[in-house]
């Protein structure tokens, strides 16, 4: 017995103008399970496409065929999902939609952290551990040593406004997300890590991984290429340093205060036991490498959208200046900044730091009417799912307004997920949004921007989504009341 299914116009402007159609499934869950609609493209064709923009392939699949694609790589199904219900329900059930297993090419640089960690067990045994390291307390601890960090980055913009240089904003978030995990995780900046710390090297490594995670045919590990040889360099280089630091650490008494110091000091409340040096390793390399471009990334796609909408923009720089009045921000001031966050929450709606979340699945089974072989791989597009007019009213118009918490937005909870859901919702939530918050701050009370309108701006999806080709900005200092009132206070501490 077939599923019929209804194909629900979903009419979506696009920027390009033209209006897209998205069939939408609806299921009658007593009949027989169908197959998942397949991409007309071939096995070489799909790879192709994969590596040239997996964006835009899954998009034009989505609006093709519908909230499931089923998309073939070499020996490899993808399912790519973008409906949120069907989203929702993978993250949830983890025991049938697990993370990817050992073949997993992300390991290859984050080991076997919380966020590669296939084993269920060891993965809540790790978690349970690490849980108290990303509480709101904790994270207040280490507010004052991201502030520190944001005021290196406005030291280092302050010449470029006073000129009005082209700045690449991606790579001043980089830098400054770079420091700020830096200086929290180990207690040092990240100009004393080395080489292997430097943004284009965490960068390469990442862009390496996602590589062989969509390309079935790519070169063993062994072979002695150009990318093999700098991909095992950089690593090489990382692990010596974060070993021996591992150990220095473990022959002295705690009292550095930072991530390390908590990470050797975790103990298991069941057993007692604590983590070992590959696992502290794995947890490190996960923060230091997942954690500040998941950030950066928001913040570059933030002040983008700021910059092509003014009125956010004026109205983000008056709840700064009123909130702060001049004065550099305390942890106690973020709940405040209320509509700084909006900002941030809908950058992440319009360009999510992860967009598209790869899951296992276990055995075989029927998700949404359909038909799922064991050891197929599920992709969940939070890009599309964040850009359905299902769900979102004028869904490609900048509205940080969206989630204003005292207003009925009618906003679905489960087309939101841009940390993830079910157990495995990202442990770094609250630090990433505090980052974000207090590096927002720091700039509009400090510059004036806008971005250079020769500059041709795309996206660029790999382990996350940065712009293809940086982000430039022409900042010039502000000359208001209020970002004088900063530089005085600056000028006498």
């Amino acid at each position: 017995m077939r599923i019929g299914y209804q194909a629900v116009s979903a009419r979506n402007s696009r920027p390009d103008g033209d209006d897209k159609t998205v069939k939408r499934h609806e299921i009658d869950t007593a009949a027989e399970p169908m197959e998942v609609p397949t991409s007309d493209r071939g096995v070489i064709q799909t790879i192709r496409d994969f590596r040239a923009d997996i964006l835009k392939a899954t998009e034009l699949g989505w609006r093709r065929h519908g909230d499931i694609v089923k998309y073939r790589l070499g020996p490899v199904s993808v399912y790519c999902i973008s409906s949120s219900e069907l989203a929702h329900e993978v993250f949830t059930n983890t025991s049938l939609y697990g993370k990817l297993g050992p073949d997993n090419p992300l390991r290859l640089v984050l080991g076997t952290g919380l966020l590669t960690s296939s084993d269920h067990e060891v993965w809540k045994r790790n978690r349970r551990m690490m849980q108290p390291l990303y509480t709101r307390t904790s994270i207040e601890q280490m507010y004052s040593t991201m502030q520190e960090c944001v005021e290196r980055m406005l030291v280092r913009l302050d010449h470029h406004a006073e000129s009005a240089d082209l700045v690449d904003m991606h790579r001043v978030q980089m830098q400054v997300t770079l420091d700020v995990v830096s200086q929290c995780m180990f207690g040092v900046g990240v100009d004393e890590l080395g080489d292997a710390a430097k943004p284009e090297s965490v960068e390469h490594a990442l862009n390496f991984a996602f590589d062989r995670l969509q390309n079935p045919f790519s070169a063993p590990l062994s072979w002695p290429t150009r990318t093999n040889r700098r991909f095992r360099t950089i690593m090489s280089e990382f692990d010596e340093y974060v070993y021996k630091l591992i150990a220095d650490r473990r022959n002295t008494e705690p009292g550095y205060g930072d991530l390390l110091d908590m990470l050797l000091g975790a103990r298991d409340e069941e057993t007692g036991e604590g983590l070992n040096d590959r696992e502290i390793r794995d947890e490190v390399m996960t923060t230091f490498a997942a954690g500040h471009e998941s950030t950066a990334q928001t913040l570059t796609w933030a002040m983008y959208l700021l910059s092509q909408n003014p009125e956010a923009a004026a109205r983000l720089r008056q709840e700064i200046d009123t909130v702060l009045d001049g004065r550099s921000p305390t942890a106690q001031d973020l709940r405040d900044l209320k509509y700084t966050a909006q900002v941030a929450s809908e950058a992440l709606r319009l360009y999510p730091s992860a967009p598209l979340i790869p899951r296992l699945v276990a055995r075989d089974c029927t998700l949404g009417g359909y038909r799922l072989r064991a050891g197929s791989r599920i992709l969940i597009s939070l890009f599309n799912i964040g850009r359905d007019v299902r769900h979102w009213d004028d869904p490609d118009e900048f509205r940080p307004e969206r989630f204003d918490a005292d207003k009925p937005i009618g906003v679905e909870h489960k087309a939101y997920a841009p940390f993830g859901a079910g157990p495995h919702i990202c442990i770094g939530k609250h630090f990433a949004t505090a980052e974000s918050q207090l590096i927002l701050a720091g700039l509009f009370q400090r510059f004036d921007f806008r971005h250079n309108p020769h500059h041709d701006v795309q996206t660029l999806a790999s382990i996350t989504l940065r712009p293809r080709y940086g982000m430039e900005m022409i900042f010039r200092p502000r000359t208001d009341r209020a970002s004088r009132m900063r530089t005085e206070s600056r000028s006498h501490s």
